[in-house]
């Protein structure tokens, strides 16, 4: 196997950048270990094809654009994961005539 230059250009750039990011995002705190398991295998698999694709020499190789939108969406959607939605995660309310403190119907 002979020695070449890798041809680096966008595609492959970013395939690797978002692989980076996704990998980065699995050790976000409070993120189910499945959820990390796939962060960590999805940046992987692009760290890896961004760093195959730049270094081939010969053939045609793609890159669909779904693979440029699942990195913004999986960090989203780790990051909702681990920290809840926009409003907040209030405790649910009690049951029906209850104050959440136990005691029916007594404001104070």
């Amino acid at each position: 196997m002979s020695s070449s230059s890798a041809h680096w250009s966008a595609y492959e750039i970013f395939a690797v950048l978002s692989g980076i990011i996704l990998i980065g995002a699995a050790f976000v705190p409070g993120t189910a270990v499945k959820d990390r398991a796939w962060s960590v295998l999805g940046g992987i698999f692009l760290v890896c094809y961004g760093w195959y694709v730049a270094h081939r020499t010969t053939g045609t190789f793609q890159f669909p654009v779904v693979i440029f939108l699942i990195p913004p969406g999986a960090v989203i959607y780790l990051l909702v994961k681990a920290f809840g939605h926009a409003g907040g995660q209030g405790s649910p309310p009690g049951p029906s005539g209850s104050d959440g403190r136990g005691t029916p119907g007594i404001d104070g």
